[in-house]
């Protein structure tokens, strides 16, 4: 029995999802795909059916159903099976997660070109301090862009 001024064990688990689903709409998931997310990246074991996560988060089927679909179409999480067991058992998928990430800060240099683009198209513009603001950016996303791609190059070298 927990003590009196701690919160029970399942009030503290709700209280990290719903951080965490904070978290995660603040990166622009839906606020369902988040409280999934945050729920499967906290469950122990770190695979939960498809009930449990709809009994935890208290959404309805369909909701959950939705949300499942699209983090396993974005390639976020996936299942897997036990013999003899008809259920499904989702969870966070690492690896892909882990590709999805160097992917789309390795993809910030696409933003900079059109950008670019853009400033060029802009060249005769009655308003450079505008232009000059997207030059920073571009300035800025070059340079960001830079030390990613030495940060990703130190990652991979680092042997694991």
């Amino acid at each position: 029995m927990p003590k009196q001024d701690q919160p029970a064990p399942e009030a503290h688990l709700e209280a990290k999802v719903e951080q965490l689903g904070i978290a995660f709409e603040k990166l622009g998931m839906s606020p369902i795909n988040a409280r999934v997310m945050g729920f499967l990246l906290l469950a122990e074991p770190p695979y939960k059916d498809f009930y449990e996560i709809r009994d935890f988060l208290g959404a309805s089927k369909s909701s959950i159903s939705l949300a499942l679909n699209h983090l396993m179409n974005q390639g976020i999480i996936d299942y897997l099976t036990f013999r003899g067991d008809r259920r499904r058992y989702f969870r966070i998928n690492t690896d892909n997660w882990l590709q999805k990430l160097k992917q789309q800060t390795l993809e910030t240099g696409s933003m900079r070109l059109l950008l670019e683009e853009v400033l060029e198209a802009r060249t005769a513009s009655e308003y450079p301090e505008f232009g000059e603001g997207l030059q920073e950016i571009v300035e800025f996303q070059e340079f960001i862009a830079q030390g990613i791609e030495l940060m990703v190059r130190k990652w991979e070298e680092r042997g694991v």
